[in-house]
Formats: structure tokens, sequence, C-alpha cells
């Protein structure tokens, strides 16, 4: 019990913050925590090499979390004010501290990324967060999800395209809202 404990400890936040990015919401965020970690716990004997808890829970954390999503598509409803301020406090030891205008800019590119990583199916999204957030190695990843190493390779490759290609539409949208407001674009012309 002790060495679960010790566990919970160390990978509560990453877990919660996996969970947290794909609900945006505090407390199904929390549910889906809660559960991944009781699923964990009961089923811990099945972990062959315990080095590798991290990786596991986090892949029972997101699976948990994308039924949960999608249980309460209709339901799942925050303002965007709460989930940046809940999702940079997360992420906030990547944050300049010192400089505003660094931490606007950063906040700005996660809040893209983070859209558009919403925008991949459960399975891509799953995927990039294991690869992303987590750091795994594309074979962790085909063992935790027990998938072929191939098959996560040319998954994540789509999925890479498909956020260059909604990062780029975002920024294309960014630079016309510019214009359009009369603001200089990169070579100071309006």
């Amino acid at each position: 019990m002790e060495f679960f404990q010790s566990l919970y400890k160390k990978y509560y936040q990453r877990v919660y913050g996996t969970c947290f990015l794909i609900l945006k919401n505090t407390a199904l965020a929390e549910e889906a925590t809660q559960d991944a970690f009781l699923k964990a716990y009961t089923n811990i004997h099945t972990l062959k090499d315990p080095a590798k808890f991290g990786a596991w829970v986090a892949a029972i954390a997101t699976k948990q979390a994308i039924n949960i999503y999608n249980r309460n598509k209709k339901v799942l409803t925050i303002a965007e004010e709460e989930f940046m301020e809940q999702y940079l406090k997360l992420n906030n030891e990547r944050l300049y501290e010192n400089e505003p205008c660094s931490q606007y800019l950063l906040q700005e590119k996660t809040e893209e990324i983070r859209k558009a990583i919403l925008c991949l199916t459960p399975i891509l999204k799953q995927m990039v967060i294991l690869k992303y957030y987590w750091t795994l190695t594309d074979p962790e990843i085909a063992q935790v999800l027990k998938l072929p190493v191939g098959t996560v390779k040319s998954s994540l490759f789509r999925a890479r395209k498909l956020l260059v290609k909604k990062l780029t539409s975002y920024h294309q949208e960014f630079m016309a809202n510019k214009l359009v407001k009369g603001e200089p674009n990169a070579k100071g012309r309006v």
C-alpha cells in the first residue's frame, strides 16, 4: 500500500494534467484521475515492469478521460478563462516568470496547440499525449496501447501532419485578423 501511495504522489499531477487536457473540466478530470488510479491499483498485479508504471497509468488515465468525454460530450462546457487558468497553472513551470511578454506568447501557443490536439480522433489524441506530454518512445506507446510499433509510428506521423495543418490555419487566421484590424504584419506593413 505504501508503495502505491508513493506512486500516486509521484504521478498524480501528470495524470490529472492529462485528464484535464482532454476534459477541460476540473471535476471530471479529478473523476478520471481517481478512476485511473483505482483501476491501476486493482490491476497492478498485471504490470510486468514496475518501471513502466507511469506509462501504464497514463494510458489508463487517457482512456478513462476519453470515455468520460464521450459520455458527457453534450454537457462538457467550461468558460475558456477558467480552462486556461487551470491548464496554465498545471504547466506554470514552463513559463518565464519575469517576462510577461514571453508568458503571453507561450500562453497563446499553448492554447493553439491544445485546440489542435483536441480536434484529433481519440486514438491520435491519446498517442500525442503519450508521446509529447509523457515523453514515451514509440515502442513504449505500442506496448501500452497494445498496437504494433509501425501502427504507432504511422499514426503519430498522421497526427503531426494534421496538427501542422491545423496550426497553420490558426496562424493564417491570426494574421488575417491582424490585417483586418489594421495592425502591421511581421514585415511592418499594414
